[in-house]
């Protein structure tokens, strides 16, 4: 089953680049050092996994690049050099058994540039192939996802071709009949095989890239839950954009599924959404996440509501378009998923006392759910009173404090309500008031 989510959550979250999002998650990932990886890490980051037993390998293969001082030995030129040579294409000859001597005779009458390709080709696809072996035959325990790309590769080097390429790795210098041979095996006879076995090398490229963010950012691999029931926590989240970030603690369980976040403008209250929704990506992803420590169980989906705008080209207000979020979150519920819901300031875009209905309304059908998790953040505090009394609600506040008449923020998620309220402050500070009565008495 493949993870439900939709390119406004994505875009929310600053997974991948986007005009509004100049730094991405994808980036923060991508150090690898071939195209093959980087097409790869794309492709995972495209598909989070809903398989719990996928993605504890996955993070078992990132915990072993991460606990391991292995190093590959992948360079970007002769990674592209050897598939520009792979991918160019071969002349069967009608004469298979000609010595090398005449083969390289008729690739440089016939083509100077030819047999420059082949001989530099067939060396950088050596060191790959050499880089490769070292790898798997370095003798250490691999988890299972590893363990399978081993039995692949020594297989494949276990045949009769690939033992005599094996003998050629090291050798100093290639004469003119193994390099003729060589090249009928590497992009004729046995292709297939080299195509596969250079796409291990690329998910090694990927799996050590996705290692060095837990190492230099201080992410955590996510401990992945399967006893059957939903719960997800968090100790120490932050956000992996924030230069020295704060950290917080939340948990949600099927007793605890709807967690409701106030908190004045500029608190912290969206980014600490986001940080939550982008640690639940990544975990289905198998990757590490922004936390001293996470443990979820296995979602089916993620949908935030975040940054919503009118739709002036369906002719949709701001209000409209949020009903029709909300309908579509619905319609997820219904079709009995497990998703994560994110909406940060439910209803804003009408007037207050629809705001306060709709919101008390879809709040308190969302806290029924049990088999969802909510997180809901508004800017009407008067809904949390109406809302106490049900107890899967959980209530937490981004915390602000006054300091002589200014606001100060620590950033720090709390238990409770906040009735605190900043947007008249903002307005008074900015003086804005005094300068409409001037332009009156100018």
């Amino acid at each position: 089953m493949n993870f439900d989510t939709d390119r406004q959550t994505l875009d929310e979250l600053g997974i991948f680049p986007n005009a509004n999002n100049h730094k991405s998650i994808f980036a923060l990932f991508d150090n690898t050092r071939t195209i093959g990886g980087k097409y790869k890490l794309s492709e995972i980051f495209n598909k989070p996994l809903t398989d719990v037993s996928e993605i504890k390998n996955r993070i078992e293969t990132i915990r072993y690049f991460l606990n391991s001082d292995t190093l590959l030995l992948l360079d970007k030129q002769t990674c592209d050099f050897a598939e520009f040579y792979l991918k160019k294409h071969y002349h069967i000859r009608p004469f298979p058994h000609i010595i090398g001597f005449f083969e390289k005779m008729i690739y440089t009458f016939n083509n100077n540039n030819d047999y420059y390709v082949i001989q530099q080709g067939i060396g950088y696809t050596l060191s790959i192939l050499n880089t490769l072996l070292n790898f798997f035959e370095a003798g250490v325990e691999f988890p299972p996802l590893l363990l399978d790309l081993r039995t692949i590769v020594l297989e494949t080097f276990a045949s009769d071709d690939f033992i005599f390429i094996k003998g050629l790795i090291n050798k100093p210098k290639i004469n003119a009949i193994e390099l003729a041979r060589t090249d009928r095996i590497l992009r004729h006879s046995a292709a297939d095989q080299v195509k596969i076995l250079l796409d291990i090398v690329y998910q090694l490229d990927l799996y050590a890239s996705v290692s060095l963010p837990a190492k230099q950012l201080g992410f955590t691999l996510p401990v992945i839950k399967d006893n059957g029931q939903s719960i997800l926590g968090f100790e120490g989240l932050f956000h992996p954009f924030i230069n020295n970030p704060v950290v917080n603690d939340v948990a949600f369980d099927n007793d605890h599924n709807l967690c409701f976040v106030t908190g004045t403008n500029m608190a912290g209250k969206s980014t600490f959404l986001k940080a939550v929704g982008i640690s639940i990506y990544l975990s289905q992803l198998g990757f590490p996440v922004p936390a001293n420590y996470m443990e979820t169980s296995v979602f089916d989906g993620l949908i935030t509501t975040i940054n919503i705008d009118d739709n002036i080209d369906k002719g949709h207000s701001h209000f409209y378009s949020e009903v029709l979020r909300v309908k579509h979150v619905a319609k997820k519920i219904s079709e009995s998923k497990n998703v994560f819901v994110i909406f940060d300031e439910l209803f804003r875009g009408t007037n207050v006392k629809d705001a306060y209905d709709a919101s008390l309304a879809i709040i308190s059908a969302f806290a029924k759910v049990r088999k969802c998790f909510f997180m809901v953040s508004t800017h009407i505090v008067e809904v949390a009173n109406d809302l106490q009394s049900i107890d899967t609600i959980d209530f937490r506040y981004m915390e602000t404090v006054f300091d002589n008449g200014n606001p100060t923020y620590s950033y720090k998620f709390k238990e409770g309500i906040t009735e605190e309220r900043l947007g008249m402050w903002i307005v008074k500070n900015e003086g804005i008031v005094e300068i409409i009565e001037g332009a009156i008495n100018s």
